[in-house]
């Protein structure tokens, strides 16, 4: 289950005080668990579930022969926010060169990113991520939903897509299982769409 770490405030000289930022990721020890900093809070959650992998990994073996060479498809890697944030989406389509961003990507470098939804964090990737990555200027945001919600309760797995249109007004997509749907996906700075289907 996903919660935020509580800290003694008490210790205001130590590195560990709030607001966290995403700088606090690469300082963490190597673990199994999963870290972010949302709002300036660190969230820990369990290793993903095998569906919830399979599920992102379904979906980037389905948009790699879509992308242009240029276009890197990243795994569980920071997202340096504007804000000192750090999601870690389950994947982002970015034109960072990596290894060039070793401390995470910068937000204005990502242009889609997808999460795959657990019961243990379904509000922070329906409420707050939608919110934080709409902040950020990310123009493309993919949720894979495993279960019915309350917005669709019709067949799942469903895809949400959010789409920043040409007016900065969002629009958004869902796309149930067993339809035959054509999904927009930003790959660059110029907001140039491939669309996934």
């Amino acid at each position: 289950m996903a919660a935020p770490v509580e800290i003694d405030d008490s210790e205001m000289n130590s590195p560990w005080r709030l607001p966290y930022t995403v700088d606090t990721l690469f300082e963490l020890p190597e673990t199994d668990l999963r870290f972010e900093v949302l709002e300036g809070k660190l969230i820990v959650s369990p290793p993903p579930t095998p569906a919830h992998n399979a599920a992102a990994d379904r979906i980037g073996r389905r948009l790699f022969p879509l992308l242009p060479l240029e276009v890197e498809p990243l795994t569980n890697s920071a997202v340096r926010l504007p804000n000192g944030d750090g999601p870690v989406p389950d994947l982002m389509i970015t034109t960072a060169i990596p290894s060039e961003y070793p401390r995470g990507v910068p937000a204005a470098l990502v242009h889609t990113i997808f999460e795959v939804v657990s019961p243990s964090n379904a509000v922070t990737d329906r409420v707050t991520k939608t919110r934080l990555y709409a902040e950020a200027g990310i123009p493309c945001y993919w949720r894979v939903e495993q279960r019915r919600w309350k917005e669709h309760f019709g067949p799942v797995p469903a895809i949400v897509v959010r789409l920043r249109g040409e007016d900065g007004e969002w629009q958004q997509t869902i796309a149930p299982a067993g339809t035959e749907t054509e999904l927009p996906v930003v790959v660059d700075a110029e907001a140039t769409i491939v669309t996934c289907r």
